[in-house]
């Protein structure tokens, strides 16, 4: 009884804290939309000689689109008194979760993964995340369409664990730039892999032990 409690107390207060990150992510990115013509913009000025290139602008603004709509949707999927209460609700929200990350943000994020500074290194990480990010959510419909709501479910979880690398990834940079003081090239290397392994890390952690919460 003891332990049931304390680990619905910290999924709890981890929904609130991923919810809270996820929607304040997805508000400041939606400034890119207000600054498009703005160059110089945060991300977009250390992009000086691809910001101007229509192909890769293009599949930015389709990306942050995408990626958005899912990190914003992403975690109301588990909660499960929504779930079991609003059920066409549920699956209405999750077909948009599907097509922001198969069609928009999943696609868009492989192209642009080709132009990440920082070389092959930084282009590999970003290449196996957005692949992964595209075949667990895939798999996520594949198997609720089998009436596989395990599968479904450790799909989700892992497919979330990716969308949230958005945040991760801000999160890593400040944290190593501010307090660990490691060198701009490494930081960036390191934000590729650092951004959604560990993500992924816990998701499966959550699923060989509490999977049932989810």
């Amino acid at each position: 009884m003891g332990a049931g409690i304390i680990q619905n107390f910290f999924l709890r207060f981890g929904w609130l804290i991923i919810t809270g990150f996820s929607i304040f992510l997805f508000s400041t990115t939606t400034l890119y939309f207000y600054y498009y013509d703005n160059p110089h913009y945060f991300f977009l000025g250390t992009k000086q000689e691809l910001v101007f290139d229509v192909f890769w602008r293009t599949s930015f603004y389709i990306h942050i689109t995408g990626g958005m709509i899912a990190l914003l949707l992403g975690p109301f999927q588990f909660i499960k008194a929504l779930r079991n209460r609003f059920l066409k609700w549920h699956r209405t929200v999750g077909k948009i979760y599907l097509g922001a990350i198969l069609f928009l943000g999943g696609p868009a994020g492989l192209f642009m993964a080709f132009y990440a500074e920082g070389g092959w290194i930084s282009s590999l990480g970003f290449l196996i995340m957005g692949a992964l990010w595209m075949i667990f959510t895939y798999k996520a419909y594949e198997t609720i369409r089998k009436k596989d709501i395990k599968g479904h479910r450790a799909f989700m979880a892992r497919s979330f664990a990716l969308t949230f690398a958005a945040v991760t990834l801000r999160g890593w940079v400040q944290f190593a730039s501010l307090v660990l003081h490691l060198s701009p090239a490494f930081i960036v290397e390191s934000s590729a892999w650092v951004s959604w392994l560990p993500n992924l890390l816990v998701a499966e952690v959550l699923l060989l032990t509490i999977a049932k919460k989810l």
